[in-house]
């Protein structure tokens, strides 16, 4: 059985048992629900069967135990956030069938040179500025493709190189997008929770209190990755680009310019990010950029990955699972000092986070910590945190869409993720809990 994998499949079965034959108290629907989390974590974690297919065999498992309903399970697959995702690899796709993002790849290699550590450092900088603006989803289809142009063909698909840019763009997408509001859906969701409780937060607001981390997390992450991956080439070649612009390059450039310029201004508009991506991809098929069979060669198993995240982080919610981790967050802070009151923020969202998709995981806890007593670090602060440590998924490929994303270009294993990412999520824990007590 090539797709299955029977010892990763029956130890994450155990495991997946004991937690729902434990005495917890909790309920039926809850404690189900936290029994099919651990379930759906360890099958990721083992990778006892196709990412993907353990999102799907969640999703069955949620409705069939009464977890979630099905019109609320099914919601996850095609929300706002998948069809941003969606037309960003669509956008993707068409830059490479037409050369754009060899294009712009020699534009890179004349900014940061042919050194393997100082060219992913600089993408990584690149990236993470680009976040800023723009989705990091987006961020990540734009940037993954042209930094993993640069991995020379010769090489395997296992090259540490190709490992490292994978990982470093995705990343720097991730922890770029931290900076602004605009940057990632758990920002929005944060502010937009301080504003139901009557705290104005502004676009500079935001970026004085997460600017501090994300400055100091790049270069640390960047550090990590090329001692976990150190590349074993010692110069980053590719055939440099001549000649002029070609009518699909210039039309790829043109509406690639215009969606992110949508992006860029949503705040003005009010078109949702997830619409204009879907516009995007309207736009290339009438431009004739990409063929009505191209469709197929985006990767679907990534985008269902996501959709089965989102449907748990909705199982988590209504099965009441939610309420029973806020009592017993708030039992934890409870005379605690203000960085241990950060930290345990910080610790709480990293955790949620590890099982679910950032975007469920703020929708999940951002309530939760908005709701807790009155406690020495003040309710904007934990709210900001908890946006933040939403963000802090630097294990699961299922954890961001950036992580999806670099998994789906099929350069990476489970583990080479997770022993980066486990030190990088211990250093940002540290990062942000300090830079919170003492700068904020």
């Amino acid at each position: 059985m090539e797709n299955l994998k029977p010892k990763g499949l029956l130890i994450s079965s155990f495991i997946a048992l004991i937690v729902l034959l434990l005495p917890l108290g909790l309920g039926w629907q809850a404690q189900a629900t936290l029994s099919i989390a651990a379930l759906m974590g360890m099958f990721w974690f083992t990778e006892a069967m196709p990412l993907h297919v353990t999102a799907l065999f969640g999703t069955f498992l949620l409705i069939i135990s009464g977890s979630a309903p099905a019109k609320d399970a099914f919601a996850g697959y095609f929300n706002p956030t998948i069809a941003l995702f969606f037309g960003g690899l669509v956008l993707a796709l068409a830059m490479s069938i037409h050369g754009l993002d060899r294009k712009i790849a020699s534009f890179f290699m004349g900014s940061f040179g042919d050194e393997p550590n100082r060219f992913i450092l600089g993408i990584m900088i690149s990236t993470a500025f680009l976040s800023f603006w723009i989705s990091n989803t987006a961020t990540a289809a734009i940037m993954l493709p042209i930094a993993l142009f640069t991995v020379p063909g010769a090489i395997s698909r296992a090259s540490s190189y190709a490992k490292a840019v994978a990982i470093g763009v995705a990343f720097a997408a991730t922890i770029g997008g931290m900076a602004t509001i605009v940057g990632t859906p758990p920002n929005a969701i944060a502010a937009a929770k301080l504003a139901e409780m009557g705290i104005v937060l502004s676009f500079l607001d935001w970026s004085f209190h997460a600017l501090p981390l994300v400055c100091l997390l790049i270069p640390a992450s960047w550090l990590v990755i090329v001692l976990m991956h150190r590349p074993e080439i010692r110069q980053v070649r590719f055939k440099r680009v001549e000649g002029g612009w070609t009518r699909g390059q210039l039309w790829t450039l043109a509406i690639g310019a215009l969606t992110v310029a949508l992006w860029m201004t949503s705040s003005i508009h009010k078109i949702p990010d997830g619409a204009v991506s879907i516009f995007t991809v309207v736009l290339l098929y009438c431009a004739d950029l990409v063929r009505k069979d191209d469709v197929s060669r985006i990767d679907w198993g990534v985008l269902l990955l996501l959709g089965g995240s989102m449907a748990l982080g909705s199982a988590i919610e209504s099965s009441g699972l939610s309420s029973i981790i806020g009592r017993m967050l708030a039992d934890v802070i409870t005379g605690q000092g203000t960085f241990g009151i950060f930290l345990a923020i910080s610790a709480f969202g990293t955790a949620v986070t590890a099982g679910m998709s950032n975007t469920s995981t703020a929708a999940l806890i951002v309530p939760i910590v908005a709701s807790l007593p009155p406690v020495a670090a003040g309710a904007k602060e934990i709210v900001i945190l908890a946006g933040l440590a939403a963000s802090f998924n630097f294990l699961s490929p299922a954890g961001t869409p950036p992580s999806a994303m670099a998994f789906s270009s099929g350069r990476l294993k489970v583990w080479d993720m997770v022993k980066v990412g486990i030190p990088i999520t211990l250093i940002a824990l540290a990062l942000s809990a300090l830079i919170a007590t003492f700068l904020w």
